[in-house]
């Protein structure tokens, strides 16, 4: 599984994850546990650009990360310090 988008809010995180099927937009609260709420499967884009091209009609690029990131494991600790990396920059 790779993370594809981050965007923190008060209370946890939404983003798109991606695996070998699927793109799926999640929230995963500090509380709680990640909850895909939208699953777009890959065989519906030709590729990965085809699908950010119809994603960023509804969701803004500015989430999306240059390069996908390999989850170690999903959990807020994990995204925390994926987040913390990325606004290093």
């Amino acid at each position: 599984m790779r993370l594809i988008s981050l965007r923190p809010y008060v209370n946890g995180y939404t983003g798109f994850i991606e695996d070998e099927r699927s793109y799926a937009y999640f929230s995963f609260p500090r509380k709680g546990k990640l909850k895909r709420m939208l699953t777009y499967k890959k065989v519906d884009f030709s590729d990965y650009g085809h699908f950010l091209a119809g994603i960023s009609r509804f969701f803004p690029l500015t989430g999306f990360l240059k390069e996908p990131v390999p989850l170690e494991s999903c959990t807020i600790a994990e995204l925390d310090r994926i987040f913390a990396k990325i606004s290093e920059k």
